[in-house]
């Protein structure tokens, strides 16, 4: 007995059914939710994708859907979403709810494409087309429910990666949509570049994960039964069981077998049903085997033309016969395994061949879009090194103008690759050898991979005379540093240093090249070396009309003139930088300038400002398309700030905003270590440990955050110190005196000799306490703040001073940080206890246990309590609250906007939080005002004067 075709039925997938069902019910709830398939090849994915989505398209959801395609290493940029996205632009919902503007920045991953030069192409044009993405998907979702299928995730080329993590990450910005991933386990080996993307999504909250397994016996009887649509005798399920091992395509192949003897291999397995089709109808061979070696769907006249065959009846009955299916405008194999079995038949002539009267088809009809990269794939695979080298060129220029600058950089490595087999190369590609580096450089650089950027730099480096073109050569250079910077490597200001020193004076790039030497040394740092370039930058620029430049040169002055004391006299200089960028159109330079000066009076004390500026930076990071990237720095910026002013739980959920934008990594890092502060005071020791855990598992970050380099030391220090583990914070802090980070800021430094002196006295250590008040004796105090934790580390050095430990509580009183003034309260009524000072203590313990219920500490609270009680002292009465009708700071902000009008979307917009987030405030409002809804609390509000 012998069958063809599938199953008409889904067999045995009835539990991972009704978990897709169940997400997609959420969807439609208005909920969001990421489902990844994994399994084996043959194993069912597609079919059980293919349920899924009919089942939504039948409840009126939006259904996109794209795969990649497998290219033998190589890969078409964004071919996914390029796929799913096909058709959009027709269809009226795109129009209406996509502004221009968007849509400028989504034109790399729209079909259609010419391949013309994109609104952005600079070092934030991939942020801008991500931000895009979510947009287009987030407004599609808001007008029927919306479900985005990648297939084959395990062929995906990194851009594509890169942006499906970003959706995933950033879901929650598209309410209503399901996410559903399909890749092959069995191909991901402990290298590939999927493995890490899925153990990171796998951490996402509405992320899902199912593994597709075999079938069981039972279940291939039921596979059986609906293929044969009869009952199947005992030795045929027996047979087709062991023989298939549970796969449902090796099922169908061995059914296909019939009642001959079974293939002795799993090519021959799957190519019985080829062998039969060629056989009744040999007229289908060309056809086959020409479509195994096209690049994933091939188009219907382009299949024809490469075949050499009239079109009709060949084609159909390769659809008939299941080999082929149709697949929008063209076709595909049934299956990627029958594909690749295909392939593996043709022998190495006849592939040459093939790929050459590709190459020949698709030059004579098809121009732009992903075009240029198949011509590519095309002619290397058919061994013609002029033409695939020319060919590579183009696809590398056309995968630039598509932001993929990881594919850029692969397909230069071609070019490089083919370059010394070529003898007319540089008469082909209209350039030299040397500028093939350059761009290859460039590519690294942006596609995140200084290690390959810095060797493809030297090399270029090697191939220039600088005395021929020492503008180049400057350029070269400052990118090379730039990147071994990146790297750790001492020798990357050596780099920048003769960048400078070989630049013509005069020359517009100058002002450019010493700007960038400042701000390296400014992180050293080696502040009066850095003020000396930065003033010769700003003249350079201002002469050269390089207002960019301009701009960076007043930023890194303010920066640095800041940190001998001088803010007030900084703030318009910030400020002239600020107008200087947003004139010219430079959003880099107008947020580097906003972090510095939110930084700056957070630095000082004057916390309002600090978040008032970092919120400001954070919007216009956002209107910029630069949420994720630029506004990172911003969002530390804020959280660090409130955290500061004791506002945590909205520190908390400003950080949870922050992380679902998916921040490059070593913001993320910061943005978990200042939430693990705030769980560490409020008693939680478990999840500081886990923020240390997960910080050390994120790619590419270090002890080194981009904001604070001692900041991880310092949680684990405070961790271990809660623990009672002071030989290991000990440690912690050895380590960190012994890299050098003391000689980082000032600002960062105090307070690890804080930490650090907690550490000697958990201890009893005298030798570590006189080595850290010599260190202390080096570092230099600009600022209200800094002064504030030098009185601190005076007071622990000193421990029974009554009057340090009062003169670092009134420090902290006056600069309006509640956490560190209860910490220094304690510290001095156990040192008024000591003294016999007993009213003294009272008061201090009263301030305490006051400042700490307001803040949640409940150790430092409970601390202050046993204490009180040991002692036999009945704290001071509590300060009265200033709460006004019982609501918090950040239910009076939010009832503010209330009253505005705003709903919860543009309140989460306006505040950097979740809309849910602002509904369970709003919730809180209503109930602590007895009123039923929002325009009866803005009524409320107003009669008690509580907008005032």
């Amino acid at each position: 007995m012998s069958a063809q075709g599938a199953s008409p039925v889904l067999v045995g997938r009835e539990r991972e059914t009704a978990r897709l069902t169940g997400a997609l019910a959420r969807c439609a709830g208005g909920e969001h939710a990421t489902v990844l398939i994994g399994g084996e090849a043959g194993i069912g994915k597609s079919r059980l994708v293919t349920e899924i989505t009919g089942s939504a398209e039948a409840a009126d959801a939006r259904v996109l859907v794209g795969g990649c395609v497998d290219l033998g290493g190589a890969a078409l940029p964004f071919v996914p979403f390029v796929a799913a996205f096909r058709g959009l632009t027709a269809d009226p919902d795109f129009a209406e709810a996509v502004p221009a503007p968007v849509r400028a920045e989504l034109a790399p991953l729209l079909p259609g494409d010419t391949g013309g030069e994109p609104r952005h192409t600079g070092d934030d044009a991939r942020a801008r087309l991500f931000e895009g993405a979510l947009t287009l998907l987030a407004r599609l979702a808001a007008i029927r429910p919306l479900v985005l299928v990648v297939e084959d995730a395990h062929w995906a080329d990194r851009s594509s990666r890169d942006l499906l993590q970003f959706l995933v990450r950033n879901q929650r910005a598209i309410p209503g949509s399901l996410l559903v991933v399909t890749h092959r386990s069995d191909e991901l080996g402990r290298a590939h570049p999927l493995r890490p993307l899925l153990a990171e999504l796998g951490r996402v909250p509405w992320v899902e994960r199912i593994e597709l397994a075999r079938l069981t016996r039972r279940e291939v009887v039921h596979q059986i039964r609906a293929i044969l649509d009869a009952e199947p005798a005992p030795e045929l399920v027996g047979a087709v069981h062991e023989r298939s091992e549970g796969n449902p395509l090796f099922v169908e192949a061995v059914l296909e077998a019939g009642d001959g003897p079974l293939p002795s291999s799993l090519d021959d397995l799957l190519l019985a049903r080829v062998d039969r089709l060629t056989a009744h109808f040999p007229g289908a061979a060309p056809i086959v085997r020409a479509a195994s070696a096209a690049v994933g769907t091939v188009d219907h006249e382009l299949l024809v033309s490469v075949a050499g065959t009239a079109p009709g009846e060949a084609v159909s009955a390769a659809v008939d016969a299941g080999v082929l299916v149709v697949d929008g405008d063209g076709y595909a194999f049934r299956h990627a395994l029958i594909r690749d079995a295909v392939y593996r038949t043709l022998l190495p002539g006849e592939r040459i061949a093939l790929h050459a009267r590709y190459a020949d088809a698709i030059r004579a009809g098809a121009t732009g879009g992903h075009w240029t990269e198949e011509l590519a794939h095309h002619l290397y695979a058919a061994r013609k090194s002029g033409e695939a080298l020319h060919a590579a060129w183009e696809a590398a220029s056309a995968a630039r103008r598509s932001l993929a600058y990881a594919e850029q950089l692969r397909l230069l490595s071609r070019v490089l690759d083919l370059w010394d087999r070529v003898p007319d190369a540089a008469d082909r590609v209209g350039t030299g050898r040397f500028t093939v580096l350059e761009r290859a450089t460039e590519a690294a650089n942006r596609a995140g991979d200084p290690a390959e950027g810095d060797r493809l730099a030297t090399t270029a480096l090697a191939e220039l005379d600088p005395a021929a073109d020492r503008v180049r050569t400057a350029l070269l250079l400052e990118l090379r540093g730039r990147m071994r910077g990146q790297l750790g490597r001492p020798d990357a200001l050596e780099d920048r240093r003769r960048a400078v020193e070989i630049v013509p004076a005069g020359h517009p790039a100058r002002g450019f090249l010493l700007n960038a030497l400042a701000a390296a040394l400014m992180e050293v740092p080696r502040e009066d070396e850095a003020r000396r370039y930065a003033q010769q930058g700003l003249a350079a620029a201002h002469e050269a009309g390089d207002d960019p430049s301009e701009a960076s040169a007043l930023v890194t002055l303010a920066v640095l003139d800041a940190r001998d004391g001088d803010l007030d006299t900084q703030l318009p200089r910030l400020a002239k930088a600020r107008a200087i960028a947003e004139n010219v159109g430079a959003p880099r330079e107008r947020l580097r300038a906003l972090h510095s000066e939110s930084t700056l009076l957070h630095a000082f004390g004057r916390l309002g400002e600090a978040v008032s500026v970092a919120r400001s930076g954070l919007a216009i990071a956002r209107d910029a398309g630069l949420a994720r990237s630029y506004g990172a720095a911003h969002a530390v910026d804020l959280i660090a700030a409130l955290i500061s002013a004791g506002r945590w739980d909205e520190a908390l959920e400003s950080g949870d905003h922050a992380l679902e934008l998916a921040p490059p990594a070593g913001f993320s890092a910061h943005v978990l270590c200042l939430k693990g502060f705030i769980a560490l005071r409020r008693g939680d020791l478990r999840l500081p440990g886990g923020v240390l855990a997960r910080v050390r598992e994120l790619p590419g970050t270090d002890i080194r955050f981009p904001s604070d380099p001692l900041l991880l030391p310092r949680l684990e220090i405070e961790l271990r110190l809660a623990q009672c583990r002071a030989g290991e914070a000990a440690t912690v802090l050895d380590g960190a005196l012994a890299a050098g980070f003391l000689d980082a800021s000032s600002r960062f430094t105090w307070p690890l000799l804080v930490a650090g002196s907690r550490v000697a006295r958990a201890l009893g250590d005298d030798a570590l306490r006189s080595r850290l008040r010599a260190r202390a004796d080096l570092v230099r105090t600009a600022g209200p703040v800094q002064a504030a934790h030098s009185r601190t580390f005076d007071a622990e050095i000193a421990r029974e001073d009554v009057a340090a430990w009062e003169s670092a509580t009134e420090a902290w009183r006056e600069l309006g940080q509640p956490w560190e003034r209860a910490e220094t309260a304690m510290g001095a009524a156990e040192a008024t206890i000591a003294a016999g000072d007993r009213a003294s203590a009272s008061a201090h313990l009263g301030r305490v246990i006051d400042l700490a219920s307001s803040l949640g500490a409940t150790p430092l609270r409970e601390r202050a309590a046993d204490l009180a009680r040991r002692a036999r002292i009945t704290p001071g009465e509590r300060a009265p609250r200033a709460g006004r009708h019982g609501l918090t700071p950040r239910e009076l902000e939010i009832l503010h906007l209330v009253a505005d009008g705003l709903g919860n979307a543009d309140i989460g917009e306006r505040l950097f939080i979740s809309a849910k987030t602002a509904s369970v405030h709003v919730s809180n409002i209503l109930g602590k005002l007895a009123v039923a809804n929002r325009v009866e609390a803005a009524a409320q509000a107003r009669r008690l004067g509580l907008l005032t």
